[in-house]
């Protein structure tokens, strides 16, 4: 769940991206797994979906390296829309005192109207077995 202030609109990197409303200053964690807004399904559960939703959650969630779930925001959040980049401006940080999932952080100052972007191999298992060009 973001913890700033941010809107989804139109980007320039892939569809709709996710823009600070507000300057964010470097080591501002900014985003944080919530377990009561952000939802998981198991490896067996995702399996079990229908192919509609397979689909979605290819787009949307990470398979978490820490519980093996897939993590992802709810249909309304639009943290949906955060999009990758090897200059990403969110890094990851993992401390299991915080969270069992990782927690991005600001690597460097975000003025109002940036796109928020991480590297999606940081903490993705999957993103880390594909071999796309996006991600390079």
């Amino acid at each position: 769940m973001y913890l700033v202030k941010i809107e989804a609109r139109e980007s320039d990197i892939d569809g709709k991206g996710v823009f600070a409303l507000e300057n964010i200053r470097q080591g501002t964690v900014v985003w944080k797994f919530d377990p009561t807004h952000d939802e998981t399904l198991s490896k067996g559960e995702f399996e079990a979906a229908s192919e509609a939703t397979k689909e979605e959650l290819r787009h949307v969630a990470y398979l978490s390296k820490s519980t093996g779930r897939l993590i992802y925001p709810p249909k309304d959040d639009p943290a949906r829309y955060t999009n990758h980049s090897k200059e990403n401006n969110l890094s990851v940080l993992l401390d299991d005192s915080i969270s069992e999932e990782p927690i991005f952080v600001a690597n460097r100052d975000i003025l109002v109207g940036e796109e928020l972007t991480n590297d999606y191999t940081e903490f993705d298992d999957l993103a880390q077995t594909l071999e796309e060009d996006w991600l390079k």
